[in-house]
């Protein structure tokens, strides 16, 4: 399939719809993150979702010094996909193709990151650049396999507005159309129509589990072979009372910030003047690690006017609505499904991913649920990765795949 890319210098940042048009104002230049270039102006969002509006150049570092890079062709891109209700915008992305050769066609794995943060400087696409990546090593890791990968920014991190952070719909097709723009982008030289993969952990274990439910009808031209999810909040209710408060607190405010961004709702007027600047903090100048380090133990009953924990607001509306319409199991995925998850997760506990997959099972989809003891939601990142990369192999030579259903 050929690419539909406009001129490279029409820069999407922001989606603007006026009357039947679909418009969007750009920053002129290259392929940018938001807030680097006052000059903007409007240009029209390409036809289809997944197709390239522009792309440039980039580098992927394996350190902070700038000492290493990724032996790989790394193209920097902004594409169309819609969001939670159907509306046309513009995400941006990395598309890495290594050097090393592999067999013909050679596969593309959508990879879906987890929890970056909320401000631009957190985008993927910011951060492998500068060397600062955590995820970094299972990416190196599939393009030592000889894969290409395209890694999502997701909704509002490469581009103007929010972040919307745990909206399952769009992350889920922000990944299927970065595969989408991964195949259709002349300057990759990948096959229009070769095989495909899911993977990712913790939010982006959400995502590529929001991307293989609807893969079937949103995107029935892929032919996606398989999907690794690690750790995934398929059900908010379940995390949000042992998140709160805990070492990663912060994850629950950044939830509350994107899912209040994605459904419209104000949050302010329930925080004290501390609980907005904590939030405000969060959303607009800290990544991952620093938030961390920043707000360990943050738990919301500090922030709020009334006292009252966040998490009891989630069981009233408009949240209960909201916190439903973010679980999983809405599809089945049409593929074999790896779902890793560690008995000692200290973010997402284990039993939301055994659930995830005993409803995949149920529905008959082909599941290996995958449990260990890995210390920790961060460091079963490198678990899910090393089971998951022998797993995706198997995928491609067309092996049987395990099922414990």
């Amino acid at each position: 399939m050929p690419s539909r890319r406009v001129p490279r210098r029409r820069v999407v940042a922001a989606l603007v719809v006026t009357c039947a048009v679909t418009t969007v104002t750009v920053p002129s230049g290259g392929v940018v993150a938001a807030g680097s270039d006052p000059e903007v102006r409007q240009v029209r969002l390409p036809d289809s979702n997944g197709d390239v509006i522009s792309s440039e150049p980039g580098v992927f570092h394996l350190d902070p010094l700038k000492a290493v890079k990724a032996d790989a062709k790394v193209q920097r891109v902004m594409y169309r996909t819609t969001d939670r209700t159907g509306m046309p915008i513009a995400v941006t992305g990395t598309v890495l193709v290594p050097h090393k050769a592999h067999a013909a066609p050679r596969p593309i794995i959508g990879f879906a990151p987890g929890t970056q943060g909320l401000a631009d400087k957190c985008a993927p696409s910011r951060q492998l650049a500068e060397g600062t990546e955590y995820e970094a090593l299972p990416v190196k890791g599939l393009l030592d396999e000889g894969y290409a990968v395209v890694v999502t920014d997701y909704q509002g991190l490469g581009t103007p507005g929010a972040h919307t952070y745990m909206d399952r719909e769009a992350q889920g097709r922000a990944v299927l159309d970065a595969l989408r723009a991964a195949q259709r982008l002349d300057a990759a030289g990948l096959p229009d129509a070769g095989p495909v993969a899911l993977h990712g952990c913790s939010q982006g274990g959400g995502a590529s589990a929001s991307a293989a439910e609807p893969a079937p009808t949103y995107a029935p031209e892929l032919k996606l072979q398989g999907a690794v999810v690690g750790a995934p909040p398929a059900d908010m209710n379940e995390g949000a009372d042992s998140m709160d408060g805990s070492l990663y607190g912060a994850f629950f405010n950044y939830a509350l910030t994107g899912l209040s961004a994605s459904c419209g709702i104000d949050t302010a007027p329930c925080l004290t003047a501390h609980g907005r600047r904590v939030t405000n903090d969060l959303r607009d100048n800290l990544c991952t690690t620093q938030a961390l380090a920043n707000y360990p133990f943050l738990n919301s009953r500090f922030l709020t006017a009334d006292g009252r924990p966040l998490t009891e607001r989630l069981k009233r509306a408009p949240w209960d609505k909201i916190v439903a319409d973010q679980q999983l199991l809405r599809g089945t995925p049409a593929v074999p499904a790896l779902l890793s998850h560690s008995a000692l997760d200290d973010v997402v506990p284990q039993q939301v991913g055994r659930t995830l997959a005993a409803g995949w099972c149920r529905r008959g989809a082909t599941v290996k649920f995958s449990g260990d003891h890995v210390p920790g939601h961060i460091a079963a990142i490198a678990a899910t990765s090393s089971e998951g990369r022998p797993w995706l192999a198997d995928r491609f030579a067309g092996r049987s795949a395990p099922c414990t259903c």
